[in-house]
């Protein structure tokens, strides 16, 4: 028995030989019928929306059409579409350093933490600036290291250190100065010129960021380097001096570190920045170390050797016709005369002090002169002297309208001014006679002050006034004179009596008689 044929969705069914077409009924719709919505009827444009349309038809004609690499640049971040243009162009290691650069920093931003001031940072990849500047001198950095021109390498990471620098990011900054100093190692034929200033860059750059010992041993460098060579710098200065001025800078700045917690250390280091000082050749630079140098053996007590260096200052300020240095050196070596017992050396640096604090108008200086001058006057028991500057000094810190001083002034005046009425009032008290008591009255009623006037005598009431005089040393009692026995003194008044009462009877009985 033949099988029957399949029947075809796309034909009919067959019946007698012919087919017979099927047509099927469209199922009926699910939901809501939507109801048939009323095409809009065009609105008639007016003058406006032709000029609008022609307007916009031109933009599109003027617009060139967008291939795919500047379709991407539209797409991609700044950063992405730089790097693509670097390996398009052929810096590959510039490409590295920068990838590299960005990756690193994000490790430590990821490191500190979101409550750290780094996490507050904006990233590198987020600057276009900076991104354009790294670039533009890394390609040229790379196209002279193909070259063999190391120099050129040299100065296009010294810019990249200096532009970073300015903008405060010293973590590329201190990347780009090591680079040059790595760099610097390859330059041929420039006697190492480069390398000793690769090695003042970065102590430069590890002092501005308060690490002194690292920036010390690149100064030792850069001296090592420099020393002997007549290299100068743009302004005409020697690199051997520059280096000497590094040096002592730094020495110094570590010194005041250390001089609370290891006074000899602190020390030998002032004396390292003397020798540098000395070495480079500036007097005043000189001096100031050998101020410092002074001032700290005074600090530990060995005033002889203080004073040699202070007198070292004081020669380079008479040379140098520095008034205020000069000043400054008398008072340090009258302050070491002083620990040392000697008043005299001292008071007569002092005077010196206050000379020409008065003559180059040095108000505060001149208010410490007279107030060390005072403190010494006052303790020999020159009052009178203590007074006259102590005032000076007062008078002065009125004038300067300086709250601090004139507190200090007031003080030290009202102590010595007490100390010199003293003897006066004393001598007043220990003599006890009417007008004295009368002029210690006088003086605390309305402060007059007559102690060292001479004593008058006063005349008697009832007469006319007569020309005072002075009192004689018989009218005031000596405390020298040592005083009569009481015995004696009682027999000689009964003898006065029974003398005077016999001269007395015999005048009696003649009258009588008489």
């Amino acid at each position: 028995m033949a099988t029957l044929p399949a029947i075809s969705p796309n034909q009919g069914i067959y019946m007698g030989g012919a087919s017979i077409p099927q047509r099927r009924m469209p199922s009926p719709p699910k939901g809501r019928v939507p109801k048939p919505a009323l095409k809009p009827m065009k609105r008639v444009q007016g003058v406006k929306d032709r000029d609008m349309l022609l307007k916009q038809q031109n933009l599109r004609v003027q617009q060139p059409e967008l291939d795919k690499l500047e379709t991407a640049r539209y797409r991609n971040s700044y950063k992405h579409n730089l790097c693509l243009e670097m390996l398009r162009e052929g810096f590959h290691k510039s490409f590295t350093e920068l990838f590299q650069l960005m990756q690193n920093r994000k490790v430590e931003r990821e490191e500190a933490g979101p409550d750290s001031l780094l996490w507050q940072e904006p990233l590198l990849e987020d600057q276009p600036e900076k991104l354009d500047q790294i670039k533009h001198y890394l390609t040229r950095a790379e196209a002279a290291r193909r070259m063999g021109n190391m120099e050129e390498v040299y100065h296009c990471q010294f810019q990249l250190a200096k532009y970073f620098q300015s903008t405060a990011d010293t973590w590329l900054s201190d990347h780009f100065f090591q680079a040059c100093l790595q760099t610097s190692l390859s330059v041929r034929g420039d006697g190492r010129r480069k390398e000793a200033e690769a090695n003042c860059n970065i102590g430069l750059a590890y002092e501005e960021r308060g690490e002194y010992d690292r920036a010390a041993q690149h100064f030792v460098e850069f001296h090592e380097l420099a020393s002997g060579r007549n290299w100068k710098d743009a302004s005409g200065k020697t690199l051997e001096a520059s280096s000497c001025d590094h040096l002592s800078r730094i020495y110094t700045t570590i010194a005041d570190q250390m001089k609370a917690q290891d006074p000899q250390g602190a020390i030998q280091y002032l004396a390292k920045a003397f020798e540098m000082a000395k070495e480079g050749g500036d007097s005043y630079k000189e001096g100031l170390a050998s101020y410092r140098l002074g001032k700290a053996y005074e600090s530990t007590g060995d005033s002889e050797t203080a004073i040699l260096y202070l007198n070292g200052y004081l020669e380079i300020c008479k040379a140098n016709g520095d008034d205020m240095g000069f000043g400054q050196a008398c008072e340090a070596i009258a302050k070491s005369y002083e620990s040392q017992g000697k008043i005299e050396e001292s008071i007569q640096y002092l005077e010196a002090f206050v000379d020409v604090a008065e003559r180059t108008h040095q108000d505060t200086a001149l208010v410490n002169a007279c107030s060390c001058l005072g403190v010494i006057y006052n303790s020999l028991g020159k009052y009178g002297h203590a007074c006259r500057y102590f005032g000076k000094a007062y008078e002065t810190a009125r004038e300067l309208n300086n709250p601090g001083m004139m507190a200090a002034a007031r003080v030290q005046y009202g102590v010595s001014n007490a100390h010199h009425r003293l003897e006066d009032y004393s001598g007043h008290l220990q003599t006890p006679m009417r007008y004295q008591m009368e002029r210690m009255i006088e003086w605390k009623d309305v402060r007059l002050d007559e102690f060292d006037q001479p004593i008058r005598e006063r005349p008697p009431l009832g007469h006319a006034p007569s020309e005072e005089t002075a009192t004689s040393e018989d009218d005031t009692p000596r405390e020298d004179a040592e005083p009569e026995p009481v015995a004696e003194t009682e027999a000689a008044a009964e003898e006065e009596t029974t003398g005077e009462t016999a001269e007395e009877t015999p005048q009696d009985s003649s009258e009588l008689t008489a």
